[in-house]
């Protein structure tokens, strides 16, 4: 699997696409690999390579279902038109907001100083508008391809800043995917994981 991955999302107002990436991959992922041979009951080294990837698949699996980031890291959201007078950052939990960028379609790129912004890191989803709104401002321009958003997410560090019940959920993904390694009838997220997560799903506006 991919180090970098992109995970599509949609905006329930306006049906714009939202896409996630990862500026920087997560120094570590939630799961460890000595928990997950714990949990499948594994004992020797064998296959360690592909426990490392099914751990990998079920975090992101995870982060996809509940439109969460779990260990915290730098990523990038892009939005495309039609814009509201206020961007919402279908994500979570968002620590900061570091670069907010218009992309423009003739190719250039106008950076917009965070101080010209109003940031609402405390709403759910958090919300961007204009400090002063204008007719220049990005939902009234015609010229505007894309808007990037730039942030730090993610619950901590460390697994042990992650709510138990995500982990949980991981843990079941990581069996689902080692039972059926082969490829072969792969079943679909199982009811339990969709509890797990149900919680923590983040707000669509």
């Amino acid at each position: 699997a991919s180090d970098v991955y992109k995970r599509q999302l949609f905006y329930c107002q306006n049906q714009e696409d939202i896409l996630i990436t990862d500026i920087t991959p997560p120094p570590i992922e939630p799961i460890t690999l000595e928990a997950a041979k714990l949990f499948l009951r594994l004992d020797d080294d064998a296959e360690d390579t592909l426990i490392s990837d099914l751990i990998q698949n079920a975090r992101e699996q995870v982060e996809t279902l509940c439109r969460q980031t779990l260990i915290e890291r730098p990523q990038r959201v892009t939005l495309t038109p039609p814009f509201n007078r206020v961007l919402y950052l279908n994500i979570a939990p968002i620590k900061s907001v570091t670069d907010l960028t218009l992309h423009l379609t003739n190719g250039d790129e106008e950076i917009l100083p965070s101080a010209t912004l109003k940031i609402n890191l405390r709403a759910a989803p958090v919300s961007i508008q204009k400090q002063t709104l204008g007719l220049w401002s990005w939902h009234s321009r015609s010229d505007i391809a894309s808007v990037t958003v730039d942030v730090v997410a993610g619950y901590g560090e460390t697994p042990d800043d992650i709510p138990m019940p995500l982990r949980q959920a991981m843990l079941l993904l990581i069996g689902q995917g080692y039972e059926h390694r082969s490829g072969k009838d792969l079943p679909g997220i199982p009811m339990m994981v969709d509890a797990l997560v149900m919680p923590y799903r983040s707000l669509k506006l």
